[in-house]
């Protein structure tokens, strides 16, 4: 993100250099150049504007699909109690006997 943000701020430098470097002669002058980018970059404008939008809609559609993904895990970690815990509890509660607790764990794993 950053590499993108930094490559981005050099291209509008290296494309708005030449009007900067004769910008001493327009200072006191009216222009109709916006920005002060000069008329040979005026066009480009609109086409950074557009790549920067669409940057933004794919990034944000990237952290959204990112962020469903990771609901969907924390709801796939809670797992289920395994037939071992089931049968632990059920001899902690007195439910069943030692040789009942034995015989069947022999027949679970």
């Amino acid at each position: 993100m950053k590499k993108l943000f930094i490559a981005l701020i050099v291209l509008v430098a290296f494309v708005s250099f030449p009007s900067h470097a004769t910008a001493w002669e327009r200072s006191f002058h009216w222009s109709w150049e916006p920005w002060g980018l000069g008329a040979g970059t005026f066009f480009l404008i609109p086409i950074f504007l557009m790549i920067a939008f669409w940057v933004a809609v794919i990034i944000g559609f990237v952290y959204f699909v990112r962020w469903i993904i990771a609901a969907g895990k924390r709801h796939e970690t809670k797992s289920e109690e395994t037939a071992l815990d089931i049968l632990k509890k059920r001899y902690a509660k007195g439910e069943i006997s030692k040789e009942e607790f034995d015989r069947i764990k022999q027949d679970i794993t």
